[in-house]
């Protein structure tokens, strides 16, 4: 497929996809969740929001990545919320409820915070010759015609068809990643010849970035004094990205193909801390048991 389709169509439909089934899984008392646990949903939020864009940029600039490197990692720490992270935080017995608050809330957020921050990111370290520009407004209205939009419809259904929403879940939830995972094997199909290169500028930043962020997740959630599920949690929150979202603000709005290679290559190597993770947590009881 060629990849100006992939970026242009086939991303942001598994984008609303993706965010229409978290919407069709949600209720308004997954909201609640911020009244009854307000210092627990606020240290969540910080440390996917505040602390992993602070790491990533203190992580980065050592490494002198080139512009499109540098700036497709700063956008991917911006994008919190990964589709998999509720997944991850029960297999690794967390807080469920937890988890699935703090990815609605971000998505409500982002579309303001991602434009907001990242713009200023980039229009601190870049010069005024390189044409890296990211549009506040059109950025805003088009992450939220592929975040917000779609969730409140699932929201809208579940709430008048939640038999429906139940019986389909498996299929609701399953189809949108295959879809993404789809669109990543696009991209790195029509960049095969240059993935050598990708994978030596992105590899060790992005296996550092991912194993830090569940380590200091973690730690500064027990520094908040929350309790080890909850604290577990957090740092799978932290550590998983939302590689789609990503993708589209470098993709598909601001139309920089080489940005995209990081949010990808972070998508796929993520997943590496977080399986050491789980079976380190799984060890972990045994040896308890």
């Amino acid at each position: 497929m060629n990849q100006d389709l992939v970026l242009a169509i086939a991303l942001p439909v598994t984008l609303f996809f993706i965010m229409f089934s978290m919407g069709a899984s949600l209720t308004i008392a997954n909201f609640k969740t911020v009244i009854h646990t307000p210092v627990t949903v606020l240290t969540g939020l910080i440390s996917q929001m505040l602390l992993l864009p602070v790491l990533a940029f203190v992580l980065l600039i050592p490494f002198n990545l080139p512009v499109e490197i540098f700036a497709g990692f700063m956008i991917l720490a911006l994008s919190p919320g990964g589709t998999t992270s509720n997944i991850f935080s029960y297999l690794a017995g967390g807080n469920l409820a937890l988890s699935i608050s703090l990815t609605a809330i971000v998505s409500l957020l982002t579309p303001i915070t991602i434009p907001l921050f990242a713009g200023l990111i980039l229009a601190s370290q870049l010069d005024a010759s390189t044409a890296i520009k990211l549009p506040f407004l059109i950025t805003v209205l088009k992450l939220s015609v592929v975040t917000l939009v779609p969730v409140a419809l699932g929201m809208l259904l579940r709430h008048y068809k939640k038999a429906f929403c139940d019986g389909h879940e498996f299929w609701m939830t399953r189809t949108p990643l295959i879809m993404l995972l789809m669109v990543i094997a696009g991209i790195i199909h029509q960049n095969w010849s240059k993935m050598p290169y990708f994978i030596d500028q992105t590899g060790i930043p992005a296996l550092l970035l991912a194993t830090l962020a569940l380590v200091i997740g973690y730690f500064f959630a027990r520094s908040m004094k929350q309790t080890k599920s909850d604290s577990r949690t957090i740092a799978i929150e932290t550590s998983i990205q939302n590689g789609g979202t990503a993708i589209l603000v470098t993709g598909t709005i601001m139309q920089n193909p080489a940005m995209t290679i990081a949010p990808v290559m972070y998508g796929i190597l993520m997943l590496i801390p977080i399986f050491i993770y789980l079976f380190w947590i799984n060890l972990s009881k045994q040896a308890i048991a």
